[in-house]
């Protein structure tokens, strides 16, 4: 009798012991608010949604001073315990009036993340999606609204997005930096700082209810191109187990990633401006000094480079070869990611400057782009010059993550289209701000109404259309987020975007895609599955060469 009962006793004193350690677990997230991470203790916020955030946690040293143009280096200790209510500073960048920030300054020291989480336990495991802002490697952080992570949290995601160093102080090579450097490269020190956050998320996240071995990496834009490069990366290896690549990635008809030896010459040419003689004299130079200096310039020439480090060989050649991380992929595009105004830089949109800025681009072969993007009227020029435009900044550079990956690992892929309507800036919106500023987004909506313009779906995709209200949204429009979302959610929990919604009601499928073959998920108010349609356009730019 006592030997039968031996078993069912040491089975009530582990039930015991587990709900024992529940409930002392419980208090550290929802009475104490606060957790122990590497440096420190930081105490967060509860939302009235019974959300905690977590925010300006840094996950590195400052990089500045003698730590400007390194790797980064752990973040330093602090005593007792460090208020997480307010985002870090934003890395340094030139004003751009189409971007909102919540960050309350703007520093050099800027390596921050910021987590939210409705884990109630520090034992339970939920996915993690790290999400990684866009903005031309120029622009940005994670403190934007669209980015905010806590409608993800309310469906069991803890979720964090991340600052990292940005233009000249993230991307700059130089000949004396690769001596220094220790492995005879230099630049790509903004995706050094991802990945130095997604190590600090590998060590951390386990004490906001966080899985370190579930964890999912995501961006839109240069954030999608980032999500390419730690494909490729060897130092992101085992650091994410899924990749959601929103338009773009860093496989692209021109030249996304410069080689070291152009990068360096790009660094050399900005030290003779500055008129210093070391990097030593260009480190004692003030941030916004250094700042004007590239703004005279082209601030965009500053970005990825084959350094031997993070990026041992152009990232192509890594998907050619099927070195990349064997992990699940979701990649997708917008329905009109450019609008025809990127083609013809403030000229007149007619057939005339149509076809002169596309003998400028393509040269011998732009009866070809013609042929391909035809426009007969003024009325039609919009339109394929939209499409021209979006191929080649975006779309294609997409549709080849996607091929790449999917021909050459085992992992599922799955591609969208994202066609839903935007809606335009409401009216409070429009009429704040100086004359000037009222204007340029009276202009700019125009451009955006009715359209599915670049960056358009972030707030779909993460719950956000009531942090963003500054549109006129409408009830299709969260019918929309609703799907999306629920599609993001089940791939972050699984690898799989099928399922239930949200809602608990089953989503329609949404096909692999496979080397080639197959049908994308086209997402509007009735999300469907639909033939592909792109292949050809593929193809098209495949054998494209450009002059400009």
């Amino acid at each position: 009798m006592l030997k039968n009962t031996i078993p069912l006793l040491l089975t009530l004193h582990f039930l015991i012991f587990s709900n024992y350690t529940f409930a002392r677990n419980e208090k550290i997230l929802s009475a104490n608010k606060s957790v122990t991470v590497t440096g420190g203790r930081v105490q967060g916020s509860l939302s009235d949604h019974g959300v905690l955030s977590f925010r300006g946690i840094p996950y590195a040293a400052p990089p500045v001073g003698e730590l400007r143009w390194k790797a980064p280096q752990p973040p330093l200790p602090w005593e007792g315990t460090r208020n997480a209510a307010h985002f870090g500073p934003r890395p340094v960048q030139e004003s751009n009036l189409l971007y909102e920030f919540r960050s309350k300054e703007m520093s050099e020291d800027c390596l921050y993340l910021n987590v939210w989480t409705s884990a109630r336990s520090n034992q339970e495991k939920r996915p993690v999606y790290v999400f990684i802002h866009g903005g031309s490697f120029i622009h940005g952080d994670g403190s934007q609204p669209a980015y905010d992570g806590e409608s993800m949290a309310e469906q069991g995601i803890v979720y964090v997005s991340i600052n990292y160093r940005l233009g000249v102080f993230g991307f700059m090579s130089h000949p004396e930096l690769s001596q220094e450097s220790g492995y005879g490269g230099s630049g790509n020190y903004g995706l050094l700082d991802q990945v130095a956050a997604l190590e600090w998320i590998k060590k951390n996240i386990s004490q906001f209810g966080g899985d370190p071995n579930r964890v999912t990496i995501g961006g839109e834009s240069v954030g999608a191109q980032s999500v390419s490069a730690h494909l490729v990366s060897p130092r992101s290896s085992g650091l994410f187990s899924g990749a959601i690549a929103e338009s773009g990635s860093l496989i692209d008809v021109r030249t996304m990633v410069l080689p070291l030896k152009k990068s360096e010459e790009l660094g050399t040419a900005l030290s003779g401006l500055s008129k210093s003689k070391t990097i030593a004299q260009m480190r004692l130079m003030p941030a916004e000094k250094l700042l004007e200096l590239v703004e005279k310039g082209n601030p965009r020439r500053f970005r990825p480079v084959v350094d031997g480090y993070f990026l041992k060989e152009n990232p192509e050649k890594t998907f050619m070869a099927g070195k990349q991380a064997n992990v699940p992929l979701l990649v997708g595009w917008n329905a009109q990611e450019v609008p025809a105004i990127a083609l013809f830089r403030l000229r007149r949109i007619n057939v005339q400057n149509y076809k002169k800025a596309v003998e400028k681009i393509y040269g011998e072969r732009a009866d070809e782009v013609l042929a391909r993007y035809p426009a007969e009227t003024n009325k039609e020029v919009k339109k394929a010059a939209s499409e021209l435009m979006s191929d080649r900044l975006i779309n294609y550079s997409s549709w080849k993550l996607a091929e790449l990956h999917a021909q050459n690992k085992s992992a599922a892929v799955y591609r969208y289209l994202f066609a839903h309507p935007h809606p335009g800036l409401n009216l409070r919106t429009i009429r704040e701000g100086n004359f000037f500023q009222v204007i340029i987004k009276k202009m700019l909506n125009k451009v955006i109404t009715g359209t599915s313009f670049h960056a358009s779906e972030i707030e779909y995709a993460l719950g956000n259309l009531k942090v963003q209200d500054n549109y006129e949204w409408k009830a299709e429009d969260y019918q929309v987020s609703k799907q999306m979302q629920s599609y993001f959610v089940n791939f972050i929990r699984s690898g799989n975007p099928n399922g239930l919604g949200i809602d608990q009601i089953p989503l329609t499928n949404w096909p692999t895609y496979h080397n080639g073959m197959g049908e994308f998920l086209k997402i509007d108010i009735n999300s469907k599955a639909e033939t592909d349609v792109t292949k050809d356009r593929y193809l098209f730019f495949e054998n494209l060469t450009e002059t400009e």
